[in-house]
Order: structure tokens, then sequence, then C-alpha cells
């Protein structure tokens, strides 16, 4: 699309969501997505739409994006997107920025997370019927790919993708970095970075860095207000699982009631888990993240405020890796 032609629509998108004309088509197409994937409540659907119209349907935002990326392709190209289905409509960000950039969508749709995707697409083609946006069932005849899985099956994209041109993401998760100067507004911050999604995310904090003395008391009061995610049964039953397993297992922790929480080096945790690493200095702490660094995608405290891991500007793109510059620069 021409960059004329995507502002108008990044506008009438914002006008759409908004338009009480649509609110028993969105409502209808939020229930199909709380019924197909049991981690989607209704709650969690309804935050992460509104976090999408917050981020990305703003032209101001786009205005802005297209000033540090003024690049377009001059043809287009069939890129094929397959998109993951932790967390509703995640792929929604990949899908605009090949728009943005010139090129054709092809979306092939996670099983978990087809609803919401097919809603943001009925309304594109809403705006325009002949919007270069298509959901497929194989991606077939391709000039590029962008693939997000898990660490399984992104060796597989990457195999079967190999002849073409294509960005492979796999497993990710973030961590926390504390110094001792954390305030209680820091603290609720944080407990968003950890429990929105549920800690379903890439981009949720499974892991917090600490020094060695550090006192955990704040935070866990803090932590402990979030009782909220335990109305929800898959979530209790994670937490309940864990538990039962540190104490068969006798691994030392902390039980706040709605989270677990026990020292490990590991970067990923289970769902109902945070993970504790203690440092001695900031040596063996710039050690320890540089061992992980394919495996992190955020660090709050150090690059992202605490509270905002899941508010990621337009170009703060997944795994480090500039879609936008990908897909404007295929041949």
């Amino acid at each position: 699309m021409p960059k004329a032609s995507f502002l108008q629509l990044i506008s009438y998108l914002k006008q759409f969501f908004s338009d009480e004309s649509n609110r028993e088509k969105i409502e209808l197409f939020i229930d199909k997505s709380v019924n197909e994937n049991p981690w989607f409540s209704e709650t969690l659907v309804r935050h992460a739409m509104q976090a999408i119209e917050e981020q990305f349907f703003s032209v101001e935002a786009w205005e802005a994006f297209y000033e540090k990326h003024p690049g377009q392709v001059a043809t287009s190209k069939k890129v094929g997107i397959v998109l993951a289905g932790n967390l509703p409509a995640v792929g929604l960000h990949d899908v605009l920025m090949v728009l943005a950039s010139g090129n054709a969508a092809h979306l092939k749709l996670s099983s978990q997370d087809k609803a919401l995707m097919q809603l943001y697409v009925l309304a594109m083609q809403s705006f325009d019927s002949a919007i270069p946006v298509h959901i497929i069932d194989r991606l077939q005849e391709m000039d590029a790919v962008i693939a997000t899985g898990s660490d399984f099956s992104g060796g597989y994209f990457a195999h079967y993708f190999s002849t073409i041109p294509h960005i492979i993401r796999k497993n990710r998760s973030s961590l926390a970095v504390l110094k001792g100067d954390e305030t209680v507004v820091d603290f609720k911050g944080l407990a968003k970075d950890i429990f929105t999604y549920y800690g379903l995310g890439c981009r949720n904090v499974s892991t917090i860095a600490v020094p060695t003395n550090y006192d955990l008391t704040a935070l866990f009061d803090e932590l402990t207000q979030e009782t909220w995610v335990l109305d929800h049964s898959k979530y209790s039953n994670n937490f309940q699982y864990h538990r039962t397993l540190f104490l068969l297992n006798q691994i030392p922790h902390f039980d706040l009631g709605n989270l677990l929480v026990t020292e490990n080096d590991d970067l990923v945790s289970p769902v109902g888990v945070l993970y504790v690493h203690r440092y001695t200095d900031e040596a063996s702490l710039q050690a320890w993240i540089s061992e992980r660094e394919e495996k992190i995608q955020c660090k709050v405290g150090l690059k992202i405020g605490f509270g905002e891991s899941q508010h990621p500007a337009l170009d703060d793109f997944a795994d480090g890796i500039d879609t936008y510059d990908f897909l404007i620069n295929l041949s």
C-alpha cells in the first residue's frame, strides 16, 4: 500500500473499533476468541485489543515511524506470515509492517487465535476490499516468510523456508534487573510485567536478577495483590501443580498465594512461577545476561521501564530484528 493509503487505513481502523455501530460485530468475535482458546479470558482479550488500538492505530505514531523508516518497496512482494497463538492477535504487528512496507500479507492463522485476526482482516477489508491481506491455508509461492513458533517449530520453519528470505522467531522470555533503589511504583509496574496475559508472552518477565543481599519483602507485598490471576482456572491449576511439585521435591521457594518464587539461574519459568537470580556485582550480572542474550526479549529495569514491557513502540521489533528493514529490502 502507498504510504498515504496506509495512513488512511490506520485512521479508519481507529474509527472502526470505536464506532458503536460495529459493537455487536466486535463482541461476537470477542466471544469466539474466548471460546477457541482456554487461556483467552474476556479481560485478557479486551486488554490486548485496547493495547492494539493505543499502540498501532495511531496515525501520529505511524507518521513518526515513517520519518525514521522512509522507504517502501518499488514492487510488492508476497509475504507469508505464520502467526503465533499464545496471545490475542499477537501477530498484527507483522501484518501492519508488511502492509506499511508496500508488500502483500498472506496469513497462516494459528488454530488458537483465529477469531481476532479474522476480525482485524475483516475491518481492513471493509476499508478497501482490494487491500493486500489474505488468510490462506498453505504458504505456497511466497517471496518471503515471517514465522513465529517454538524452538522445535522454528527449526522446521528454517528448513522449510530455507530457499527464500525469512525471519524465524523462536522461544524467548524477559527478565527484570533490580539494583536496590526501586520504589513501590516500580514494584507495581513489575507486577504488570509479570502477570499481564498470565505470563504467557515473550515480553512477560519470568526471571528477576537481584543483588546477593536484596530483600524481596517489599516486592512480594505488591505481587501478592495480583490475586485476579487465580480466577482463571488454567493459571490456578498451573500454580497448584507446581506448588505440589516444589513441596514433593523439597525445592526451596516462597509461596505468595498467587505466585511461587524460587532461586534458579534459568531464564524461562513455568506459568505461576517466578525465578530469581542473585548476582554479586555488575560484571557477573552482565556475564550472566550475555550467556542468555539470544533468549531474552526484554530487559526491564535496564532498557525498558518497570511496567512498560507490554507497551512496545512500533519499532520495538521482536527478537531485535528490524522487520521493516527486512521487508523493504526484499529482492
